[in-house]
């Protein structure tokens, strides 16, 4: 266990005996970036802000829920944001389909190997808007393992523990959902 997750654990085992001090360290510590994951999983600011609230609020309820042997206090919190995401975008039923999931096509072929850095052509506001849309169209596993691997940085073993399997698992999804977010941006004319 390296000193941030010792450090963190602490924190949890304090926060189970009632220490605000502690919840309020695993709060700053992590609202941001779970924040960040349900708004990017669900598209709304105030889902990703309830997503967070309840998270928080289930960590105090069930601190002593949490097995070190599962991995970190950060995916456990990742793994609660997710569940809950899903749950709301069931409920919300925001996902939008893109064509046929299941082989790839000649096309998404073509566009990886061409115009590498398409994306340049656009401004940064347009830029954003459209990849925002695509993320959100991606089918919701895909869409997981981009915003933990290409927006919140994490490592494909980091955001295995946090989704529940193997760090290949996560790097094969990841391809796949990039080539399908380029999919996505070429349809939404957003590359040339």
């Amino acid at each position: 266990m390296s000193e941030a997750e010792s450090s963190d654990y602490e924190l949890l085992r304090r926060l189970g005996k009632g220490d605000e001090a502690a919840f309020q360290a695993l709060y700053q510590r992590y609202q941001g970036v779970i924040y960040r994951f349900a708004l990017h999983m669900g598209g709304s600011s105030a889902a990703a802000n309830d997503t967070t609230q309840e998270v928080f609020m289930l960590l105090i309820a069930s601190s002593k829920g949490y097995d070190p042997a599962k991995g970190s206090v950060g995916n456990y919190l990742f793994g609660m944001a997710r569940n809950l995401a899903r749950r709301s975008l069931r409920t919300a039923r925001l996902e939008v389909p893109l064509a046929d999931e299941g082989e790839s096509s000649e096309g998404e072929e073509a566009i990886a190997a061409s115009d590498a850095d398409a994306l340049e052509h656009l401004t940064n506001t347009e830029m954003l808007e459209c990849l925002r849309k695509a993320v959100l169209a991606l089918p919701e596993m895909y869409r997981e393992v981009v915003v933990l691997c290409d927006l919140e940085e994490m490592s494909y073993a980091t955001a295995g523990e946090a989704l529940g399997c193997s760090p290949g698992t996560v790097a094969s999804r990841l391809h796949r959902g990039r080539s399908l977010l380029k999919a996505k941006l070429k349809s939404q004319q957003c590359v040339k």
